[in-house]
């Protein structure tokens, strides 16, 4: 059986005969066609079950090595995979090196939880342009380092520097939130080095001249 036959469930027209056929020639050809016909659905229907039957095989054998999927929750901090923002990373100058680029880099808040999707929405602070939804496959859970397990990895916290005007000064991750009192605003800094635990509430007035200031209300606008 040819491939044209299975495609098209039929053979290639040829020219007919030259000569005028007799009538049990005739018959003989009918018989003929008959046959073929039953042939050729019989190879059909034989086609389209192996087709099936390696689909099946083949979704048995990725699925056999596909773990299942980790279901996050709103709250929960993440990793998320640098592999699609390579580009972004060696723009940034600096003679930067794709593959020197951290693998994940984090951790971020979800805000949004749709384990039916398989996708999740982070808090992306300092990147207002990223389209903050993700598949469940570029996140990975977040571990905090446990310094009673492992104290020769514990990180120290970076310490205050010093302003021209010889104050001691820290510096500020992200804001990841606002309350209004009266008819200001104070705002939820999170500190570079520091966890939730040392997060602060601060007025507008002490986040003059801050790039994350400018970063929440760009955000908070769009």
């Amino acid at each position: 059986m040819s491939p044209f036959q299975l495609h098209t469930g039929r053979s290639p027209r040829i020219l007919p005969p030259l000569v005028p056929r007799t009538g049990a020639a005739e018959e003989h050809e009918a018989s003929r066609a008959r046959t073929l016909l039953s042939q050729l659905e019989h190879d059909v229907m034989e086609a389209q079950d192996n087709l099936l039957a390696a689909k099946a095989a083949q979704a048995s054998s990725t699925n056999a090595h596909r773990a299942n999927p980790i279901v996050f929750k709103a709250g929960d901090r993440v990793m998320l995979a640098t592999k699609n923002r390579r580009r972004d990373y060696m723009q940034k100058g600096d003679n930067r090196v794709a593959k020197f680029m951290p693998r994940y880099d984090g951790p971020y808040v979800i805000l949004e939880a749709h384990p039916q999707f398989s996708t999740y929405t982070l808090d992306l602070p300092n990147s207002p342009n990223i389209f903050p939804t993700f598949h469940v496959s570029q996140l990975r859970p977040y571990r905090p380092n446990d310094a009673a397990l492992f104290p020769s990895r514990e990180q120290p916290r970076p310490g205050p520097v010093v302003t021209e005007d010889g104050q001691l000064e820290n510096f500020i991750d992200r804001i990841i939130d606002e309350w209004r009192v009266g008819r200001g605003k104070k705002y939820l800094v999170r500190w570079v080095g520091y966890g939730e635990e040392d997060d602060e509430w601060l007025s507008r007035r002490e986040l003059e001249d801050c790039e994350a200031l400018d970063v929440w209300e760009s955000r908070s606008q769009g």
